[in-house]
């Protein structure tokens, strides 16, 4: 009697018999940051430091970064990105999932920045089968006594983007077969909450996908509907937070280091079934942040390094260089990335747009406005192709005339119309329909441009490689080029950045 006595007062004072004891929901706060892309920050530009100034006030449970990290700034490129990586520790951030952009540099510096990580890198969708990497599909963290199982994605379509070789040794798969393969696994450790952390935005372009169908979060909330939080990507879009059919929320935090997403997740993990209550989220803006004590130390030191090296003279232009608008009109950055890419090469001719949408006035061009023209690490690919083949990629062009994916063409010229005889700009003389010659591509075009030159695409892939390795960067042959071309004379003032 006493011992039954003794259980009774146990549970009665244990909360279990009265509800009112028991234990309240709890509130958990998750921060996103996306395509940060080597942004520092400054006073007039935002990034890494205030946004990490910003989390220091809101204490966020878990930090999620959602790739393209550590490539796109001129500060970045000075160490490859590592110390964005070492900033990202310093700040506390839990979860890193490698964006496109992350690869740029290539499998192995890849792997040595996901070895630096001290947080979790995720890539459910990947294996790496010669560079050993550290990263694993999911991870469950508990926090204040809420599991929170987060799985990450990779975008699947890097061979779209980048050269084979910086992709040795990866293997990827699309999100709905690596979610098929995960998810059970994820459902046996019984979550609370379900976080898919993804570096693709709410839609994904037809052209990068094998059928040619748009394809979008929603329809992956709807296959997979214990997914409770979607933390989105890639596309540079900004979303505050939103309800997707089924039921999934989905946030994509600002790109370039302008903000970062302050998810609050209400949740019960005493309640049977969906133990998610509420899900609500705001952008938090990185203008105004004060700048973070703790990563100054790394970052001050490199921003410094950056703008001395940034004001280093190349060359001296009396010309305006501007990005293409539209269709084939003449463009004279365009013709110089093709002329530098052709003369670093050895190629007759070459292909390629503008890389980006800097512009640069007449007067001396520095090594930051170089990188600023040329921003990614992108080599030369040299193919040897007959004038049937080139007349294929010019028709390819030709769907292209009215907008900024068009691509100019140097060391050739057509006179009579694509379907006439093709002339050699170094002869003069027509290009024999049993000849070959030298082209060179930028490697991104070269592999298709996320999927819109897959005429291109063939032809390239299709046909040996030609010219030395490792291939020459498309940065270094334009500086050259410009060196060479448009020299500084030694008493022009250097202009500021």
């Amino acid at each position: 009697m006493h011992r039954i006595l003794l259980i009774l007062l146990t549970v009665f004072f244990s909360g279990a018999w009265i509800p009112e004891l028991a234990a309240a929901p709890r509130k958990l706060t998750i921060l996103q940051t996306t395509d940060i892309h080597g942004a520092i920050g400054d006073e007039k530009n935002p990034g890494l430091l205030q946004i990490a100034g910003a989390a220091e006030r809101i204490r966020p449970d878990l930090w999620i970064d959602c790739g393209d990290l550590t490539q796109g700034s001129y500060t970045a490129s000075m160490d490859d990105g590592a110390s964005m990586v070492e900033a990202l520790n310093a700040a506390g951030c839990d979860v890193w999932v490698p964006g496109n952009h992350d690869f740029d540099y290539g499998t192995v510096p890849l792997a040595k920045r996901l070895g630096a990580f001290r947080g979790t890198a995720l890539a459910a969708n990947m294996k790496s089968t010669v560079t050993p990497m550290k990263y694993t599909a999911w991870k469950m963290f508990e926090r204040q006594g809420v599991k929170i199982a987060v799985v990450g994605i990779v975008p699947p379509y890097l061979g779209l983007w980048i050269a084979p070789e910086h992709l040795t040794g990866i293997e990827l798969e699309s999100p709905d077969t690596a979610l098929e393969r995960v998810m059970p696994e994820v459902m046996a450790a019984k979550p609370d909450v379900i976080v898919l952390a993804i570096h693709l935005g709410e839609f994904i372009a037809g052209r990068l996908n094998p059928d040619g169908k748009l394809r979008s979060m929603a329809a992956l909330s709807a296959k997979f509907p214990q997914i409770d939080l979607i933390l989105a990507g890639h596309s540079h879009q900004t979303e505050p937070g939103k309800r997707l059919y089924p039921g999934a929320w989905f946030v994509q935090a600002p790109p370039l280091g302008a903000g970062c997403a302050q998810i609050t997740v209400e949740a019960d993990p005493d309640v049977k079934g969906d133990k998610v209550l509420s899900v609500t989220s705001k952008i938090v803006e990185s203008e105004g942040q004060p700048e973070s004590a703790k990563l100054l130390p790394i970052l001050d030191p490199v921003r410094k390094r950056a703008a001395e090296a940034g004001r280093k003279p190349l060359a001296k232009l009396d010309f305006a260089l501007e990005p293409m608008k539209n269709g084939l009109k003449p463009n004279r950055l365009a013709e110089l990335i093709c002329l530098a890419m052709a003369e670093a090469a050895g190629a007759d001719a070459a292909f390629s747009g503008t890389l980006s949408n800097y512009r640069v006035s007449p007067g001396t061009l520095n090594e930051r406005e170089l990188f600023l023209l040329a921003p990614y690490m992108d080599t030369i690919e040299v193919r040897s192709l007959s004038p049937a083949r080139i007349r294929t990629i010019l028709r390819e062009l030709e769907t292209k005339e009215k907008t900024a994916d068009c691509m100019m063409y140097a060391g050739f010229t057509a006179p009579d119309g694509i379907d006439g005889a093709l002339v050699l700009g170094k002869t003069g003389k027509p290009i024999p329909e049993t000849g070959r010659i030298k082209v060179a591509f930028n490697s991104y075009d070269a592999h298709g441009a996320g999927g819109r030159y897959p005429k291109l695409k063939e032809i390239v892939e299709s046909t040996k490689a030609t010219g030395s390795a490792p291939k020459p960067g498309i940065r270094d042959a334009l500086r050259a080029y410009l060196q060479k071309h448009y020299p500084v004379p030694t008493n022009t003032a250097r202009r500021k950045p």
